[in-house]
C-alpha cells in the first residue's frame, strides 16, 4: 500500500491532484488509515494509469469519470484503446517533426517556408486557431509564442497545464464576488502572469482576449465545462482592470 505522497511521486502527480480526484470520487484510495491517512493498493494505482491516459488524451474529468462508472468499463479494453489512440498521435507527431524540421531549416535560412507551410499537418481546429491568431496579432509575436513553447520540457508544459486549470477553478470560486474585488484582481494578475511568459500584452490585447473567451464557441465551450458563467465573469473581472483606459 502507498500514501499519497508515495503515489504522488509515482505517478507524477501533486497530492493535491489525488485529494481532488477523491473529492470528485475519480478515484478512491483503497483505505483509509485511523488517523485518517489515505492508503492507495494496486487496484487503485492501475485506476491512476488508467485516469492519466484518459488525460493525455485531452478528455476531462467528468468526461473520465463517466467512462469509468460505466458498468461495462474493463481496464484491458482502456488499455487497447489507449494504445490505438497513442499510435495514431505517435504518427500524427512524426508529421509535426517534418513540419518542425522545416521550420527550424526556414529559421536559419537554410530554405525558404510559405505561411502556408506553417500549418502543414496541422488538424483543421489547429490551422484555424494559428491563422486566428496570425490575423488578431503581429505574425512575428505568434511565432516567438509557438517558439518559447515548444522550448519547453515535457514536464514544464505539463506544470503550465496544471497552473492553468488550477487558475481556472480558483477563478470559477470566485463567480458571484465583486469582478473588481481585490480575490478577483489577484487572479487576473496570475492570467496575465501566465500570458507574459509568451508576450508582453496590451491592456487592448488583454481586454480583447476575455472578450473572445466568451464571444468564441470554441472557447466558451472549454469553459463551460467548469462553469457556464465562467466565460462571462473572466470579461467582467479583466474588463474591472484594463478596461476603464479603453472606454469600457
Amino acid at each position: 500500500m502507498y500514501t499519497v505522497r508515495q503515489v504522488a511521486e509515482l505517478a507524477g502527480v501533486t497530492p493535491r491532484t489525488l485529494h481532488h480526484y477523491d473529492f470528485i470520487d475519480l478515484l478512491k484510495p483503497s483505505r483509509l488509515g485511523d488517523n485518517g491517512y489515505r492508503w492507495y493498493g494496486e487496484e487503485a494505482l492501475l485506476l491512476l494509469q488508467q485516469i492519466l491516459f484518459y488525460r493525455e488524451l485531452g478528455l476531462d474529468l467528468e468526461s473520465i469519470k463517466r467512462m469509468m462508472e460505466k458498468k461495462d468499463f474493463s481496464v484491458i479494453k482502456a488499455l487497447e484503446d489507449h494504445k490505438a489512440a497513442l499510435r495514431r498521435r505517435m504518427e500524427r507527431l512524426e508529421r509535426l517533426i517534418e513540419t518542425v524540421d522545416k521550420t527550424i531549416a526556414a529559421q536559419k535560412g537554410e530554405t525558404t517556408m510559405s505561411d502556408e507551410e506553417l500549418f502543414q499537418n496541422l488538424t483543421p481546429q489547429e490551422r484555424d486557431y494559428a491563422e486566428e491568431a496570425l490575423e488578431r496579432w503581429d505574425p512575428k509575436v505568434v511565432r516567438e509564442s509557438h517558439r518559447r513553447y515548444n522550448s519547453l520540457t515535457t514536464e514544464q508544459k505539463k506544470a503550465m497545464k496544471e497552473a492553468g486549470e488550477t487558475l481556472n477553478h480558483d477563478w470559477a470560486a470566485l463567480i458571484g464576488t465583486d469582478p473588481a474585488g481585490p480575490a478577483a484582481r489577484a487572479v487576473v494578475a496570475r492570467w496575465r502572469q501566465g500570458i507574459e511568459f509568451f508576450y508582453t500584452p496590451t491592456p487592448e490585447i488583454l481586454v480583447g482576449l476575455s472578450r473572445m473567451y466568451l464571444d468564441d464557441p470554441r472557447f466558451k465551450a472549454t469553459y463551460d465545462k467548469i462553469d457556464p458563467r465562467l466565460a462571462d465573469y473572466i470579461r467582467q473581472c479583466v474588463e474591472a482592470v484594463y478596461g476603464s483606459g479603453l472606454g469600457v
